[in-house]
């Protein structure tokens, strides 16, 4: 994420930092949203379990979707 953002190409960058942050509620995040945090999410080396439960999926979509971006399980 770059510094000042608050939106990229229909992403709500706010949600995804918030997301991210260990402080819930956390916010619903829509179809494009949510594979676009899991990669985030993934690269601050947040565990599969934490990222499924805060994204409200299966701990097996989280490790598809980091396997569709290359990022391994």
């Amino acid at each position: 994420m770059l510094h000042g953002d608050t939106w990229r190409r229909g992403i709500d960058l706010i949600a995804i930092e918030r997301v991210m942050s260990e402080w819930g509620p956390w916010p619903s995040l829509n179809d494009e949203e949510l594979p676009y945090a899991c990669r985030e999410m993934s690269a601050a080396d947040i565990p599969v379990p934490v990222i499924a439960e805060r994204l409200g999926v299966s701990e097996r979509t989280v490790t598809r979707w980091r396997g569709a971006e290359g990022g391994g399980a």
